[in-house]
């Protein structure tokens, strides 16, 4: 059988219902700031997974049993940004409970992502002009219900991957944007655990530093605080979201970026950072997205690193679907996290805002 090529490593589509992870290709390019071409991220990584092995020899997952996944169609991209938003956070409501991955597509595309996935149709609703702003996702009438969250973004923590820290108030006048994401997500009252950073103003280290829902490791002095890091990951509980702006690896890794920036993860520091997540933590992961990818010019340059690294997110996703969590046995060899890290990370309900000093 010929392999699909509108669904991920070309496998036969598992029916909706039936599907273990589901995959939404999110061509959104409306506020990016420097290098243009990432509306064509998703379609280069779908087209690069046909090149990629079904097997995975880190995990032991072979995609041709098992997980079943589900590539969705892609969402229209037209309209402004709060457009897409809305759009983007209403087509994903239906998918609740469903481990959903998308591909960007600007990094804007989180907001929508997360408040689809982690809002409760029947929490109250409203029109709220700060949290949402003018026109959300609706322009031509300017009053969308959105929901008014209570307890659901308190007990909601987004592990970010980045170069940047997305807490800019507004970025080029623009209130929604790629560089503002993380600050409207704060707003909405999740909490921060930001990791690689290595390019932001002044004003959003401020904001960083003075709020404790934000813990920040920059990429400077990652290497001394790897360990911290991976504590941080393992003591993650309740829902957790997990976004990959592919610029916060090192461009030796991924170049292919809008803004790329030196000094990133490297691959292995990523893998930490899922199989910890993923199979030593018992948060509840409720989604997760890469972006910001920009096709290479001349493929297949990186973009099969690209799509190397979705399979590996789905790959330790299903690994740990399937295998006990080593937090609920310290016995089974994984190293309790020092005391201070217990305190300053424990369970993220006080989050005292271990934000790592410059």
């Amino acid at each position: 059988m010929a392999p699909d090529p509108n669904q991920f490593l070309g496998l036969p589509p598992a029916e909706l219902e039936c599907a273990d992870a589901v995959i939404l290709p999110l061509p959104v390019e409306k506020t990016v700031s420097y290098g243009t071409g990432t509306s064509g991220g998703p379609r280069a990584i779908l087209d690069a997974s046909l090149q990629l092995e079904t097997f995975d020899e880190e995990t032991l997952v072979d995609f041709a049993a098992a997980p079943r996944l589900r590539t969705l169609p892609p969402i229209s991209a037209e309209g402004s940004i709060e457009d897409c938003l809305g759009r983007i956070q209403q087509h994903v409501r239906p998918l609740r409970g469903k481990f959903l991955l998308a591909l960007g597509g600007e990094h804007s595309v989180t907001y929508g992502l997360v408040m689809g996935l982690a809002a409760d149709p029947a929490e109250k609703m409203g029109t709220g002009s700060e949290p949402m702003g003018e026109g959300f996702g609706l322009s031509h009438s300017g009053e969308v219900p959105v929901p008014i969250f209570s307890d659901a973004p308190a007990h909601l923590t987004i592990v970010q991957i980045d170069a940047h820290a997305d807490l800019a108030d507004d970025l080029q006048g623009r209130h929604w944007s790629h560089g503002t994401v993380m600050r409207r997500l704060c707003e909405q009252g999740c909490r921060l655990l930001q990791i690689g950073v290595r390019s932001l103003t002044r004003s959003e280290y401020d904001f960083a530093t003075g709020g404790p829902r934000i813990a920040t490791f920059y990429a400077h002095r990652l290497a001394e605080q790897w360990a911290e890091v991976l504590a941080a990951l393992r003591g993650l509980e309740g829902d957790v979201y997990l976004t990959i702006d592919v610029d916060g690896l090192d461009p030796s890794v991924i170049p292919s970026t809008g803004t790329p920036q030196p000094n990133g993860l490297c691959w292995g520091q990523m893998m930490d950072v899922l199989r910890i997540l993923m199979t030593e933590s018992p948060c509840r992961l409720i989604g997760a997205d890469v972006v910001e990818f920009v096709p290479s010019p001349t493929p297949p340059g990186c973009d099969i690193i690209a799509a190397r690294l979705v399979a590996k997110v789905l790959a330790w996703r299903w690994a740990g679907k399937r295998s006990p969590i080593c937090g609920r046995g310290r016995d089974a060899g994984c190293p309790a996290p020092p005391a201070r890290i217990r305190t300053e990370f424990r369970e993220f309900r006080e989050f005292r805002g271990h934000n790592t000093e410059l």
